[in-house]
């Protein structure tokens, strides 16, 4: 939640968040015309910047958004924005930068893009490993689309993603796991990227069953490399796998490793888990 009050940066121009005027009717509010990349920041400095900036971009592509040139060639400009945008709100310590892109128009034009930069404070900078595994519960009422719409922060994707967790709060789990039309597991509603261990090997399903094309997974995935810890993003993860798993967990931007307790009468380890959340931590400390 971005505290009231608080600096955001709309289309290039500080103002207070309070004062945002947007209109309702915009093809953003109607028909979810956006999308959006959160950052990691360590006071003013944003972690891994190009990374997540390459990622709006394909997204960008994807909805057939023209990509300003502050997006592409003259990202120095948008980097010193957002991060004066960062100092103005006193980002001293851990913080998260939400990037959001939309088309303002109405119902039958498509205008150039706005954007808005929102910023707000973070517990620590580094991440946190969940002292008691989570409990996960699987949500299939309705399905993750499959394919792009689906590895972008899309409202499609966060639609599913919202009522998959109301359905894990119900059912008085921790997280929820997401499936597509076909059964096969995407990812976590809350906690990001799902990765299965199964002897002493990584799986993590690949981007065409709808899972998200998240910094966060290449970045696990670069880290099993360091680590010598085979990584498959080939083989489906289905509930089946689940059950034959040594170890569950997830990564996102916002909550970095989460590892799983178990689910339903199955129960996991973290040896893993603890492994990549050390190592993820060193690779985020490493950019300071």
């Amino acid at each position: 939640m971005v505290i009231q009050g608080s600096q955001i940066d709309f289309n290039g121009k500080y103002q207070p968040s309070n004062t945002l005027d947007i209109n309702i009717f915009n093809r953003a509010m109607l028909y979810g015309d956006c999308v959006f990349e959160q950052i990691r920041t360590n006071a003013s400095t944003m972690l891994f910047f190009g990374r997540h900036l390459d990622k709006l971009c394909a997204a960008m592509t994807f909805m057939n958004m023209p990509i300003p040139d502050k997006f592409s060639s003259q990202r120095t400009v948008l980097k010193e924005e957002l991060t004066k945008l960062l100092i103005k709100n006193k980002i001293f310590k851990g913080g998260m930068l939400t990037l959001m892109v939309m088309r303002t128009g109405g119902v039958l034009d498509l205008p150039d893009v706005i954007y808005i930069a929102t910023v707000q404070h973070m517990p620590s900078v580094l991440f946190d490993l969940n002292k008691e595994g989570f409990m996960i519960s699987i949500f299939n009422e309705i399905p993750m689309p499959a394919g792009r719409i689906a590895n972008y922060n899309t409202y499609a994707a966060s639609m599913v993603k919202n009522l998959a967790y109301q359905f894990a709060r119900k059912s008085r789990t921790n997280d929820a796991c997401i499936v597509n039309a076909q059964g096969d597991i995407v990812g976590g509603a809350r906690s990001g990227n799902i990765f299965c261990v199964r002897d002493s090997e990584i799986f993590t399903p690949p981007l065409s069953v709808g899972c998200a094309d998240s910094v966060m997974r290449r970045h696990v995935l670069d880290i099993a490399e360091i680590l010598d810890i085979k990584a498959n993003t080939e083989t489906l993860i289905t509930p089946d796998f689940m059950q034959v798993a040594d170890e569950i967990f997830f990564a996102s931007t916002e909550y970095g490793i989460s590892w799983a307790m178990g689910w339903q009468n199955r129960r996991y380890y973290r040896r893993t888990a603890e492994m990549v959340f050390n190592r993820l931590n060193q690779f985020y400390a490493d950019e300071f």
